[in-house]
């Protein structure tokens, strides 16, 4: 079989590389809420959470794909239509079994009706175990989604091309028959290993300071940092480029001063959240840790301010010294890397967990109960 000419294969090959794509990329921002909501991660939750994400992929490519070469040719091949029959489904169905079930395992009409089913069992389970849904706003939900797709596909996916596929009332009933049966599905044990957001909200308690959880709030601060670095990257870029200033003419002083102090964003990420109650920073914030004097009372500010400037702060100023000026001494992406690995080593060989950020500030990290705990007075 011809993996690029099959219809069934080829959309499952798309899906599964923009999912995996956007899980790579995305991946640990999705962690990072996962912690932040539930105060901790949960592996079950964290794999149903990755097939969602390609799940979303495989509707839009099974759903989409193939594309017409171009809008001349999806005008000309006429291609698209419309199908109104509500009873579309069980005519398909009498057609395919009219030379009985060996008949029907070889009909296209067939497994068109099992596809179209099976494409949205998953929205069933997931909407009702990972999202937590309502079973009927579930199947609405899907109801819903299959509707967008038919208008996409009716549309030309919104004049874009000509109208290249049939969008089909039929379509529209057997989508949502697989938004039923995936919720039906959901409600038995067979999905209980995926927990509910109200069972892992229930589960929550305070957990001790660990080093796993010290380093899971590091991983989302770099992860923050970066994030907030590519965006700074990209405004500078497009405040000096110039298609962006010939359309943006009158703007173009904004435009250079947004160029010349984009760096300070990541900066900016890593010490704004500090100046809170909580005395952390967003990382450590998803993993519901605040900064807290040694006899657990609030940390002061400055003591804050010195704890990440021997954290991450301290980090991300060689990073943006060295984004503002490209002319920095070679030095300076050592003493970074030097920096991040003494946090890293000082961190795994501390049993407290406090790493050496908090020991030069003389606090300790305090671990929350709850999302919405108070933060130490």
């Amino acid at each position: 079989m011809d993996l690029l000419n099959s219809s069934v294969l080829w959309p499952a090959l798309v899906a599964v590389l923009f999912g995996g794509l956007a899980l790579a990329v995305g991946g640990v921002f999705l962690l990072a809420l996962q912690y932040r909501r539930f105060g901790r991660l949960s592996l079950p939750r964290t794999l149903a959470t990755g097939a969602l994400v390609i799940y979303a992929a495989a509707v839009g490519a099974y759903t989409m794909l193939p594309l017409p070469t171009s809008k001349a040719a999806s005008c000309a091949a006429g291609t698209g239509g419309l199908a109104l029959d509500p009873l579309g489904p069980l005519h398909d169905l009498r057609t395919a079994f009219a030379q009985g079930a060996s008949g029907a395992l070889h009909s296209g009409e067939f497994w068109q009706l099992v596809l179209n089913v099976a494409l949205f069992i998953p929205l069933g389970i997931l909407g009702v175990r990972l999202l937590g849904w309502h079973p009927v706003a579930t199947v609405l939900f899907g109801f819903g989604v299959s509707l967008a797709i038919e208008a996409t596909q009716y549309s030309g996916i919104f004049g874009l091309f000509c109208r290249y596929r049939v969008a089909d009332v039929g379509d529209l009933e057997t989508n949502t028959l697989g938004a039923l049966i995936g919720v039906l599905l959901a409600l038995t044990p067979l999905f209980g290993w995926i927990k509910t957001p109200r069972q892992l909200e229930s589960q929550a308690q305070r957990r001790p300071v660990t080093r796993g959880r010290r380093l899971w709030g590091m991983v989302f601060d770099l992860a923050f940092i970066g994030a907030a670095s590519l965006v700074a990257s990209l405004l500078a870029q497009l405040a000096v480029d110039p298609f962006v200033l010939r359309v943006l003419s009158p703007a173009a002083p904004a435009l250079r001063l947004v160029s010349e102090f984009a760096w300070l964003l990541p900066l900016l990420v890593a010490v704004l959240p500090v100046l809170g109650p909580r005395r952390t920073t967003l990382g450590q914030r998803c993993v519901w840790l605040d900064a807290a004097r040694l006899d657990g009372s609030r940390a002061p500010l400055w003591q804050a301010l010195l704890r990440v400037l021997f954290g991450l702060g301290g980090y991300t100023a060689l990073v943006c010294a060295q984004a503002a000026d490209p002319q920095t001494p070679a030095w300076m992406d050592t003493a970074t890397s030097v920096w991040i690995l003494a946090t890293l080593l000082f961190l795994l060989f501390d049993r407290s967990a406090r790493g050496l950020s908090y020991r030069v500030a003389a606090l300790m990290p305090s671990p929350r109960a709850s999302r919405n705990e108070p933060a130490p007075r």
